[in-house]
């Protein structure tokens, strides 16, 4: 329940007419006549009814005290923001070698084609930059605004609470660069060391004094200023009387932070301008303002981040806000708010408590998700792309937004300030409406609430923009297409995305620590489904590359592998990720040799990859600056060449690794952790001569096996199933392999992955195949061809490429030439669980966010839909 508004004076009309009359009886008793038609009476009521008026304006806060009590409380309009861009500079004549300097300040400007009367944008350099010789090209970072130099905005009173103003406000909003506005106050002689920071001005020595957001924690000096910038006011510090050690008020007051000594000049060096006319197009910015001999200059990409000042009706919204938050980042809000508030760039932040969405992440991480603000003119029918939020996407922007958090945070908290994600989705409909309706403009109509409401900024129709991690549901498409008048109903609805992956998936895996996670590979695109697969994120992307394989580390949260090649290089690179996806290293990890298959350990408390290699096996270390490095398996065959490598935890804590070799060579095991000349060859139990190409470990309780899947030439070979040998260190077991042959006639075996004691196949051309390991072999389970795999003629399965079960033992996933499918039963049926259509419900992390693609709307009359 809100606070109720109380009443400075709650009298009523009849309340002051009967006071009145009261007086008149008191004062005037000769005054008899008290009717409503005495002409006395009649004044009386008219200054009754003047009065109430009055008071009913009491009752109201006016508008312009709201101001000023925020004004009381440090909240000011928000300054407009400079669009920044980065300039390519280029020589003129290539063959001048000359080195040629492009000093700050430089001035560039676009060429007017229109003939307008209104001046083009100008860009000023950030720094100064010299084209070194043999050098034909160099980027510069340059904003759109006005530099002032040297400005005298007056003298100093040496009185506590100065207040000068800039004469050509508005200075731009903060960019990151400390140039953009500097106090100068006149120093004389004697009064600087070396390390005070000063500048020269016409022969005058002025020292640089540092803006605050207020006068409290000021740091290592007190040479300090407030300043509006939408107003130009610069405030240095007041004085007051402070609270003693007793807790008593001082004496005197004393000024709050350094006072500038009388008679001294106050110059002014700023930025001025910004808005959002700065955001000009690529390729425009061609015109130097100012000379520059022997350079042409462009700009390859659009400026972005110009953005109007603040209106007086957003900030009486937004001054309460900051109240509560205090200049201190402790809730949510808190963060959201200073994000937002630190830079115009900025229209949506979302903060999250990272530890609450991954297992990976170290408790008392900030995890904070900025969404560009984008310029009504690049929102056509209220939509937006991708493309142009990305275009907004500075890293300056970021930058700031990080240290002013980095700043605010509670000790021992960190923040990580990320840009948003976004999915695109579109939506296929029906519309049917009344027959007196225009098709066209009822089209228009809904199509433009569609971009509205599926939409990550702040519009009409959604006020906050759409809601981080929100599902877009067919009722939300109902219900947005039923609010035009007009429409009767809607049918036919069908939410579509881009990005699944639904062809080509080689290789998936379940992530162990992170619950209801998987990962997909297709083509040059790594997949994440963080719901069981009921959607599919891109979580990296390789344009170049092709990804073979993904592997998730069993014992180390967040840790990720893919196994990468590019067509028209030799050998495979290993990209790694230590956040689940979210991010991958820099760097990734080149080989001459291609990689068949990879598997992770740890070796002396740091992660280990063991690459199964045409070459060789190999290792590679997380330490930094490692490569990989060839692990010796065979001393008498040096380049032999692996097809599959597993890596076992057996119950004493101990390592063991094997690894299957090519050309019917043999499985080798190490119960050393896979040292080098650690491995023993374990073929003659029962693989001899066998094509072994899958390698994996089931543990059931506290035993360990190793099975292996045996490869088949093809044709109409039923192939030779798969194999099981029980880990016991380095003792071999009594029956060595032991062969599940019974039922199979699928070909190849593809892949392995256990529920339980269950046992799941991918083969060949049977689909997923199972039997349960428990006392002796057992025959293997083919599925039915009504089982929701894929068909590739009468009576044959799909190729299965790869086979996962989750760490719950509730999925069965398997993937293959037509993308993902999913089993809940045990693998008895399946359903593709990678398709790009939905009917209900299309799913979105809670870091991402929906953007709106091309809309597929039918509209047809009443009278043709019956």
């Amino acid at each position: 329940m809100p606070l109720p508004l109380p009443k400075l004076d709650d009298r009523t009309f009849q309340q002051l007419v009967d006071d009145s009359k009261r007086l008149v009886t008191q004062s005037a008793p000769e005054w008899t006549d008290l009717s409503p038609g005495d002409p006395g009476i009649v004044l009386l009521e008219a200054f009754a009814f003047l009065t109430e008026t009055m008071i009913y304006r009491l009752n109201r806060l006016p508008e312009k005290a709201y101001v000023a009590f925020l004004r009381l409380l440090g909240v000011t309009l928000e300054p407009p923001a400079a669009a920044s861009v980065s300039l390519h500079f280029t020589r003129a004549q290539a063959a001048n070698t000359q080195p040629i300097q492009i000093p700050r300040g430089t001035r560039v400007s676009l060429k007017r084609s229109d003939g307008g009367s209104n001046e083009p944008p100008i860009f000023i350099t950030s720094r100064t930059v010299t084209l070194a010789a043999g050098d034909n090209s160099v980027d510069m970072l340059a904003h759109h605004c006005e530099q002032v130099s040297g400005e005298l905005a007056g003298r100093a009173s040496g009185l506590p609470a100065l207040s000068i103003s800039a004469r050509r406000p508005p200075i731009i909003a903060p960019t990151g660069d400390e140039l953009d506005l500097v106090v100068g106050i006149e120093a004389h002689a004697g009064e600087l060391t070396a390390n005070d920071p000063a500048i020269q001005f016409e022969g005058t020595t002025y020292r640089i004094w540092r803006e605050v957001e207020n006068f409290t924690n000021l740091g290592v000096d007190g040479f300090v200023y407030i300043a509006d910038r939408n107003t130009g006011t610069i405030t240095f510090a007041p004085s007051a009387r402070r609270r003693n050690e007793d807790g008593t008020l001082s004496d005197a007051p004393e000024s709050l932070a350094a006072v500038p000594p009388a008679d001294r000049e106050i110059r002014l060096w700023y930025r001025r301008g910004g808005g959002p006319e700065g955001n000009v197009a690529a390729d425009t910015l061609t015109v130097l303002k100012d000379s520059v001999a022997g350079v042409q200059v462009t700009n390859p990409n659009a400026a972005t981040g110009g953005r109007a000042g603040e209106t007086l009706a957003n900030a009486l919204v937004r001054g309460p806000q900051e109240f509560h938050s205090l200049e201190r980042a402790i809730t949510a809000q808190d963060f959201e708010l200073v994000a937002k508030k630190r830079s115009p760039a900025i229209a949506r932040a979302r903060a999250f408590t990272r530890s609450a969405l991954w297992t990976f992440a170290a408790p008392g991480t900030v995890e904070v998700s900025l969404v560009p603000y984008l310029p009504d003119q690049l929102r056509p029918q209220g939509r937006v792309s991708i493309d142009a939020l990305r275009a907004q996407e500075t890293d300056d922007a970021r930058r700031l937004i990080q240290n002013a958090l980095d700043e605010r945070r509670p000790l021992g908290t960190n923040v990580l300030v990320n840009w948003a994600h976004y999915k695109l989705v579109s939506v296929k409909a029906r519309i049917v409406v009344r027959r007196e309706e225009d098709l066209e403009r009822v089209r228009q109509r809904v199509l433009t609430r569609l971009n509205q409401t599926i939409n990550p900024l702040p519009n009409n129709i959604s006020a906050e923009g759409w809601p981080f991690g929100q599902a877009l549901r067919a009722s939300n498409v109902y219900d947005i297409a039923l609010s035009e008048p007009g429409v009767r109903w809607v049918d036919s609805v069908r939410l579509r995305v881009d990005e699944v992956p639904n062809t080509a998936v080689p290789s998936i895996a379940a992530d162990a620590f992170q619950p209801h996670t998987w990962y997909a590979v297709s083509n040059s695109t790594l997949f994440r489904s963080i719901n069981d697969g009921d959607g599919w994120e891109p979580a990296g992307r390789f344009p170049t590359e092709q990804i073979d394989l993904v592997r998730v580390h069993p014992n180390r949260p967040g840790l990720v592998a893919l196994a990468t090649h590019t067509a028209d290089v030799k050998g495979s690179r290993v990209r790694i990720s230590n956040d689940s996806g979210e991010t991958w290293l820099p760097d990734s990890f080149p080989i001459n040799v291609s990689i068949y298959d990879i598997a992770w350990t740890v070796r002396d408390s740091v992660p280990l990859l063991l690459l199964a290699t045409d070459g060789g096996l190999y290792e590679l270390s997380l330490r930094a600056g490692s490569t990989p490095v060839q692990v010796l398996v065979d001393p008498r065959k040096q380049n032999l060449g692996f097809y599959a490598v597993t890596i076992a935890t057996e119950a004493r804590g101990t390592y063991s690794v094997a690894v299957a070799a090519e050309a019917t060579a043999g499985v080798y095991l190490s119960s050393e952790g896979g040292r080098a000349n650690t491995f023993r060859k374990i073929d003659e139990m029962g693989v001899k001569g066998e094509d072994i190409r899958v390698l994996t470990v089931q543990y059931v309780g506290p035993n360990s096996y190793l099975w292996a899947g045996a490869f088949s030439p093809g044709g109409d070979d039923p192939g030779h199933g798969c194999f099981r040998w029980q880990l016991l260190g380095p003792q071999n077991p009594p029956e060595g392999w032991v062969r599940f042959a019974d039922g199979w006639d699928g070909g190849s075996c593809r892949a392995i992955a256990f529920q339980g004691t269950k046992v799941f196949a991918g083969t060949h051309r049977r689909g997923v195949v199972q039997l349960d390991a428990r006392g002796g072999s057992q025959p293997w389970i083919k599925p039915d061809v009504n089982s929701g795999l894929p068909l590739r003629d009468q009576g044959r399965f799909q190729i299965v490429s790869s086979v996962a079960c989750d760490p719950n033992g509730q999925w069965v996933m398997a993937s293959g030439v037509s993308g993902v499918f999913r089993s809940r039963d045990g693998g008895v049926t399946y359903q593709t669980c990678s398709t790009n259509e939905f009917a209900e419900a299309v799913t979105i992390p809670d870091t991402w966010l929906f953007v709106s693609g091309e809309h597929d709307l039918s509209v047809v009359s009443e009278d043709e839909a019956r």
